[in-house]
């Protein structure tokens, strides 16, 4: 679909301006309805639909905002401009452009009955469509859903005719897939070796797995068991080790050869433990009596979880050894206990090997887990700050003294003992000068004393963060809270030089930036004025490319946004292409960042690759390609005017805007923060996900989301997967970020906090800063949010250097 239909980033920007029915703006000129020059925190202008009647657009037209549609998860708007436009268009290559997009809507939104029906109408009709591959792909993917197996791969195999040479390794493997569900291992398995001997990005490790399978499904056991030992000597992976130990021992058991299936679930209980593959193992040799070393077993029962049977076996094994064994039992003991709720055992365990294992490489991480135990667990804040006092005058010159001096402060000012805590935090400068913790330590020892109203203390400890900084953003932030203190004293004139220094420590940083802020007392996040994204892109870019010439050799032909022959015909950017034009956008991603990575010190090569993930409506790489050409030439931390402002156009691009603006608009935010938000949140990656689950354009978790969707009423039917439809990620997004920031009457630094680390978290925070937004990021207690914060501050001031109208 994406081939003939895809916004370039001149469509971008024109498709915000087209919001005639949600914004009042015209092509020539977009003024978002937004910030004012009064400060406010949100817009203050109405939104008003245009009166002018819309001519009725052409079938192509349709088409392009059909697919935008369906690129946005708009499922039944794409149905409903692709129905009209195969009810009216002449072009028959149009009318099968139609049908194959109703198809593939229907496809999206779980209509899978309907989009087979659809996909058939398709192939049927239009047999000579040049993507007439795609339908069949789509149909495959259907009757998988299905259950119609057979279907499926007759259809993959179609699709391989079509489009022969693309991606047919990872389609060959769809289709074995397909044939092993059909009960067909024999075809499944000539499918998997088409699948092996044809180009694809990385190893082929997974299909000789999968043929392993297919063998098995077929009662060949022994080459089934060549096949999987075959895996086990070539991976790397501890966990594919793992499985092929359990899937060795699964083929001996069917052959009846128990002791030979016995010893390799005992390899991968002695050697990978961390493996649930391990842990199927571990059941199978217990309920067969088999004698397993209670320190393996317990660590492999703590890994998948069991923390009682852990226990049990951690138990048995030291009443077997009772002297003869290292501090591994007693730590992962304690955490088995910990797990279970008995703290006070736990900390028992932790005692046992911090007075008997001295030498024991768990012995550091066993005084860390009781005290963190002692004061998340059991409120023991004034012992667990001693717990890491005590090692630190046990072994003060262990490596991790200093880090336990600093937490032993952090764990003080948890709980309110402020001076106790700023104590301890300026030991380091006597104790560890030297130490990468020290300059932190005596910063937030100078936040404390602010705390605590001993300004003479804080202007002391900031004027010495001012002497040891290391880094811009370190000395910014030393002379922003030096100034903050100077006005506590009632001196503004030093104030106010301290925040100038500031800004020249790090002009483009968040200090930097809001030290500026500072001096024009200005309010974080203050809006200057309308937005405007209408630009010359044609002279931006030709500026921009004049630079690239001057800058770095190219060698290329003309037009630089285009791909150069090797580019074009580079493996991974056929297969890239050919997945994102069938929605399978992690595999294109996989393709199209290996490229990136490889071309990542060739500017010109980069800079090509940029337009062509820009076309694609692939922002994120693009981002990170603009980034580093500004790299390259060291201009990447310079600020917007260092270079040809095209790069910052990319790097801060309104992606989405015509989802986004109105969004933003209706709950009263300035649409560039939610931009901003959204530029942290996934680079504008709508199927990003996050090690926490995390999903979409605003990276909600999926139980945010039902609640989000439970409150709204919609999407209807929702499910987790509704949350990489942009459409929903952006609506449910802002309605979150709505709910936070009334609930901290307005307070965007502590509603963005609860945004990233939850409002318990945020509630905190704002109860002991809840007047000072420079304080309130200063306490928040995790680094994560903190930077989160940061980086939203520093992409809005970007955002309003390139687009706001003052």
């Amino acid at each position: 679909m994406g081939a003939m239909h895809q916004p370039r980033l001149r469509e971008v920007f024109i498709l915000l301006c087209l919001m005639s029915s949600v914004l009042a703006c015209n092509v020539t000129e977009f003024l978002a309805v937004g910030p004012t020059a009064t400060p406010s925190m949100t817009p203050t202008a109405t939104i008003t639909p245009t009166s002018t009647p819309s001519p009725t657009p052409i079938p192509s037209a349709r088409l392009d905002s059909a697919w935008w549609a369906l690129f946005k998860g708009d499922w039944d708007v794409a149905v409903a401009e692709y129905q009209i436009s195969l009810t009216n268009a002449s072009d028959p290559d149009e009318q099968a452009t139609a049908q194959l997009g109703i198809g593939v809507a229907m496809l999206k939104s779980y209509r899978f009955q309907d989009a087979v029906e659809a996909l058939t109408v398709y192939i049927e009709s239009y047999p000579v469509h040049d993507l007439l591959g795609q339908g069949y792909f789509h149909r495959a993917q259907a009757q998988e859903v299905l259950g119609n197996y057979q279907a499926a791969a007759n259809d993959y195999g179609q699709y391989l005719l079509q489009r022969s040479g693309l991606i047919d390794s990872f389609v060959y493997e769809r289709q074995g897939d397909a044939l092993r569900e059909a009960r067909n291992p024999v075809d499944a398995i000539v499918a998997y070796q088409n699948a092996m001997v044809s180009p694809r990005l990385g190893d082929d490790l997974e299909l000789e797995i999968k043929i392993g399978r297919a063998l098995v499904d077929m009662g060949d056991y022994n080459a089934a068991l060549v096949k999987y030992t075959d895996v086990f000597e070539r991976a790397t992976s501890d966990y594919t080790k793992a499985q092929m130990d359990y899937s060795r021992g699964r083929v001996h058991i069917a052959l009846g050869q128990f002791e030979e299936a016995y010893g390799y679930y005992l390899h991968a209980v002695e050697n990978y433990p961390l493996s649930h593959d391990t842990y199927l193992g571990l059941v199978e040799l217990v309920e067969a009596g088999v004698l397993v070393n209670e320190l393996d077993r317990g660590l492999v029962d703590y890994y998948a979880g069991q923390h009682g049977v852990a226990v049990a076996a951690f138990d048995r094994y030291l009443n077997a050894f009772p002297l003869d064994h290292d501090g591994t039992v007693h730590y992962y003991k304690g955490l088995s206990l910990r797990a279970l709720g008995t703290y006070a055992d736990a900390i028992d365990e932790w005692d046992i090997l911090i007075d008997t294992h001295p030498l024991d490489r768990f012995w550091d991480e066993a005084w860390e887990e009781k005290a963190f135990t002692q004061w998340a667990y059991l409120d023991q804040y004034n012992a667990a700050a001693q717990t890491l006092l005590d090692f630190v005058t046990t072994v003060p010159d262990h490596t991790r003294a200093a880090e336990f001096l600093y937490d032993a402060a952090r764990i003080k000012e948890r709980a309110d003992q402020l001076d106790d805590a700023a104590s301890i935090w300026q030991r380091l400068e006597v104790e560890y000068p030297n130490s990468e913790w020290t300059y932190r330590a005596l910063f937030l020892a100078g936040v404390t004393r602010y705390r605590i109203s001993d300004f003479l203390g804080s202007e002391d400890l900031f004027l010495k963060c001012v002497e040891i900084a290391g880094e811009p953003s370190d000395l910014a932030a030393a002379y922003l809270w030096l100034g903050k203190t100077y006005m506590e004293r009632g001196d503004p004139v030093s104030a106010q030089t301290a925040w100038q220094r500031a800004v020249e420590s790090h002009t483009h940083g968040y200090y930097g930036i809001r030290a500026g802020d500072l001096l024009l007392d200005r309010e974080p996040f203050q809006s200057a004025g309308a937005f405007n994204f209408r630009f010359d892109e044609e002279a931006e870019r030709f500026e921009a490319e004049e630079w690239l010439r001057a800058h770095f050799p190219i060698a290329g032909p003309d037009p630089l946004s285009s791909l150069d022959p090797v580019l074009a015909n580079d493996d991974r950017i056929v297969r890239g292409y050919e997945f994102w034009q069938l929605g399978l956008y992690d595999q294109a991603k996989a393709e199209y960042e290996s490229l990136r990575l490889d071309k990542q010190n060739d500017a010109e090569a980069t800079y090509r690759l940029m337009h062509h993930f820009l076309d694609l409506g692939f922002y994120q790489p693009a981002i990170y390609a603009a980034w580093r050409i500004l790299d390259l030439a060291d201009l990447a931390e310079m600020g917007i005017n260092a270079a040809p402002i095209y790069f910052s156009r990319i790097r801060f691009g309104p992606y989405f805007g015509d989802l986004i603006l109105p969004e933003a608009l209706r709950h009263d935010f300035d649409g560039l923060i939610i931009l901003s938000v959204i530029r942290q949140e996934s680079l504008f990656e709508g199927f990003a996900i996050s090690y926490a689950d995390a999903r979409g354009l605003m990276q909600i978790i999926p139980s945010t989301g039902q609640g989000l969707a439970d409150q709204l009423g919609w999407p209807p039917g929702y499910t987790e997967f509704d949350l990489y439809r942009p459409v929903v990620s952006v609506r449910l997004g802002i309605q979150y970020l709505s709910t936070q920031r009334e609930t901290f009457d307005g307070d965007l630094y502590a509603a963005l906090a609860a945004y990233n680390a939850g409002p318990g978290n945020a509630l905190i925070w704002k109860a002991i800063a809840p007047d000072d937004p420079d304080l309130f990021l200063e306490v928040i207690r995790l680094q994560q949010p903190q930077n989160y914060i940061r980086n939203i501050y520093w992409a809005f001031t970007n955002y309003q250097a390139l687009y706001i109208e003052p």
